[in-house]
This record gives C-alpha cells, sequence and structure tokens, in this order.
C-alpha cells in the first residue's frame, strides 16, 4: 500500500463527484472536477472520497499540490517512473512529449487500479 507525505493540501468546493487519490483540475469559481483529458493541467491529487450527494451537502475535496500522494494507476508503473495523467484521471507511464505530473517513488503499480507512491511535480514538464 502506497503512503503520502504532504506538503501542502488545499481545500476546493467539487463540481462534481471525485475519486480519492486521482487526479483533479479546476473548474468555475475556484472549484474542482476530475481530470477528463490527457491535455487537461492538473491541479492536484484528491485525497477523499466526494460524492454528488455530499456536494449538495457543503462536501469539500482536499487536494494534494504538493508532496507526495497515493495515486492510482491506469497500468503497471515501475519505481522511478516519470508519470502522467491519462483521460480516466489516473497515472501512466509518461510517453514522450506527455506532461510529467510526478515521478513513482514507492509502490510500484502491478495492474490497473493498484495505487503508487506519487512525488508531484507542481510545475510540469514535458517527458522526454
Amino acid at each position: 500500500m502506497a503512503h503520502g507525505n504532504f506538503v501542502l493540501d488545499k481545500g476546493y468546493n467539487a463540481a462534481a463527484p471525485i475519486t480519492k487519490f486521482t487526479a483533479v483540475k479546476f473548474s468555475a469559481a475556484e472549484t474542482v472536477t476530475p481530470v477528463t483529458a490527457i491535455t487537461d493541467q492538473v491541479a492536484g491529487f484528491a485525497q477523499f472520497n466526494v460524492a454528488a450527494s455530499e456536494i449538495t451537502r457543503g462536501k469539500g475535496c482536499v487536494v494534494r499540490t504538493e508532496g507526495v500522494t497515493e495515486a492510482v494507476a491506469s497500468a503497471a508503473i515501475p519505481v522511478g517512473s516519470l508519470v502522467s495523467i491519462g483521460a480516466t484521471a489516473q497515472v501512466k507511464v509518461a510517453a514522450t512529449g506527455e506532461r510529467v505530473v510526478g515521478k513513482c517513488v514507492g509502490h510500484a503499480a502491478v495492474n490497473a487500479g493498484d495505487r503508487i507512491a506519487l512525488h508531484i511535480v507542481s510545475t510540469g514538464f514535458l517527458a522526454p
């Protein structure tokens, strides 16, 4: 099981249901919503689930923007790999030219749905 080590977590209102340990992006009025495309600019990684019924009651979303987070993998990811984001808000090994969101620093993913320890790269750069 992966474990996180926060440097900066920030609370936001959720504009849509969010699954914990997946990537979120900013939407209107300082809210966050799940990443839906590989070209989305990642705001960070959700630390808790937010259901549609909880949004109407005012539950917010804690977003890890810096540090080490758990992240759900969409496929196998070896430790040390640069990772990018997929259209399902899960992380994958970064291909050449994709925006890097972090580096796998522990708990390699063997299967889709496994969680890795991801050191977040907040500035993002293109994979070599």
